[in-house]
Parts: C-alpha cells; structure tokens; sequence
C-alpha cells in the first residue's frame, strides 16, 4: 500500500512539473510584445496626410507651421486635434498577431495594394513617406493593416477603416455658420417663388410680413427651417474661386439672417447665397459673408428655401362643410 502511494505520488508530481512547465511556455510566448510598425516616428514628425476609400475618393491634409489645412479646398482649416488623435492610432499599432504572409490572402483581407478598404499615406518632415492599408475586420475593434508594402499582416486593434475615411467633414469643423436658434430675431428669403420675411414680435413670435385679411401664418414650418441652419453644417468645402458650375452668379436663393445684438456688439446680418444642386449627393453649393470660402450644404437643411412658396407659410383655410341636399318627401 505504501509503495502503491508513493508511485502516485511520483506520478502527480511529475504531472505538475509538466503542467508548470507547459504553462511557463504559453506564457513566454504570448508576452512576447510587438513593435511599433513605424518604428519611433511620432505624430508631430508627420507634416502632410492623405486618406483614400475603396471607391477612389482621396482627401489630402497637410501641416502648415502648428495648423492642419486642406490643400485641395483652398487650405480650407482642419481640426488639427482630429488629424492628431489619428495618427496617434496609426503610430500605435504593433507587429504582435501576424495574420499571413502570402500574396494569395491580401485581396481576401483587403489589404492589397488595389484591393482595400483605406489607405493611409503620411510624409514625414525630411520628405520620407510611410503607406498604411487597412482591411476587413474580424470582429469589432480588429481589423487587418499591411504597411509599407511588406508581405506581413497583422491583426490589430483600436483601429478601422471607418477611422481612416476621407470624407472631408471627418476632418473639419463640420459648422459653416455658428448660429443658434435663439438668437435669430429675422429672416428674409429670396428665391425664385418670390421674397418673404419674418420678424420676432416683443413676444418672441415669428410673424410673417404682408399677410392679407384672414391668411394665418404657419409659424411651425418657419420654426423648423431656422432650426436647420442653427447651426448651418457643411458637407465639404470647394474653395474660394467662383465656377460658373457652382449657380452662384446669380444663386437661386438669398437668406439673410437678422441675429439678436449684445450689449456691447452690434450683430451685422448673415447672408448665404444658395446655388446649384447636385443630385448625386444631395447637396447646394453655398456661399456667405461670414466665411471666404465655397461650400457643399446637405438638402435636407436648405430645400425648403430653395422650394418655398408663399402658400406654403400659411395655414390653410378649413374646408367648407357642405350641408347635404334633402330629397323633398312624395
């Protein structure tokens, strides 16, 4: 009996040895760190940035002394914080989960040099540039990155496609005019329907001007379009120059906005001047003296000025209610 313990006792402790050894092992190698994929660069090293979409469309930011702007919009600004934040996460990603190596995966995983989701190009001050192209994502918060044309690829995470997406106002103040609701005492629109204007009464009213005997202004539908310019958001700047394909000469419609003055400030009017439309994105091009720059604008915040009649201000008068005929009895 003594014996038969003692071999059991040989045998489990030779079990945990393994168990431990095994364990050491694992451990050594999953706590092998990857590197930096970009080695030591860092963010203020970075002076120019270019994202590009798997459809070709490609925004370009470049570095101007501690400012961010937009070469191609007329060095339209850039939030400089947003562009930072970013390249945080590029200059972040390590070399720890390699994913594959062959030529055969990069289309499958979208990290081809003509097959990808995004692809990030940053230039460095002494002219060197770095490629980034980031691919499909596994599962939320992964996604595959192959850099600099190597054949590696790696799995990493705290970074998408979605973050490398060109879409200008991904980058940029995304307000053209800062207005509030609540500081707006007028309005005037001018469009091809006609010009119609609007004032607040000492009771804080809208109140349409030139109404005629028993019209009821509809101040629910005023209410609502200043709400869709307090603030005015933009899609995407175009620049400063004027192009005869913009329709700003002449625009189609003109509102200018009267703000609440302060104390101290005498508040000029806001102008924009709405010009042509582009079906394939649902936008106005627009203009206005509170910035020199072009601007694409949604459809959604400006088609009511556009389209508006004067019709459409008024309440509609209730329908007559017709008596019914009586068929005399025979």
């Amino acid at each position: 009996m003594n014996r038969r313990n003692g071999i059991l006792a040989v045998v489990l402790l030779a079990q945990v040895i393994l168990i431990v050894l095994l364990s050491s092992l694992r451990a050594t190698a999953t706590a092998q760190p990857g590197k930096p994929i970009f080695g030591t660069i860092k963010a203020t090293d970075i002076n120019s940035l270019t994202l590009t979409d798997s459809t070709g469309k490609t925004t370009e930011l470049t570095k101007q002394g501690a400012d961010w702007v937009m070469p191609q919009s007329d060095n339209y600004p850039a939030e400089a914080t947003k562009i930072t934040t970013f390249l945080d996460k590029v200059l972040k990603i390590q070399t720890g989960r390699l994913i594959a190596q062959t030529q055969s995966s990069y289309s499958r995983l979208k990290v081809a040099d003509d097959n990808f989701a995004s692809k990030v190009v940053f230039t460095l001050a002494n002219g060197q540039s770095h490629t980034l192209l980031v691919g499909t994502s596994p599962s939320a918060g992964s996604t595959h990155v192959r850099a600099d044309g190597a054949k590696d690829v790696y799995l990493v995470d705290g970074l998408t496609s979605n973050d490398a997406a060109p879409d200008a106002v991904n980058w940029i103040n995304p307000t053209y005019i800062a207005m509030l609701p609540g500081q707006v005492t007028g309005i005037t629109i001018r469009n091809g329907n006609g010009t119609f204007s609007f004032t607040k009464n000492i009771s804080n009213t809208w109140m349409m001007d030139g109404l005629a005997a028993g019209e009821k202004f509809d101040t629910a539908k005023l209410t609502s379009m200043v709400g869709q310019i307090t603030p005015l958001p933009l899609l995407r700047p175009l620049g400063k120059g004027v192009k005869p394909e913009y329709g700003l000469t002449p625009p189609s419609t003109v509102v200018t906005v009267t703000l609440q003055p302060t104390a101290t400030v005498s508040v000029k009017p806001v102008v924009f001047q709405i010009g042509a439309k582009d079906t394939t994105d649902n936008s106005y091009t627009v203009s206005s003296n509170e910035s020199p720059y072009i601007v694409r604008i949604g459809s959604f915040e400006l088609d009511s000025f556009v389209t508006s009649n004067r019709q459409y201000f008024l309440i509609p008068p209730p329908t007559p209610v017709v008596s019914p005929t009586l068929t005399p009895a025979r």
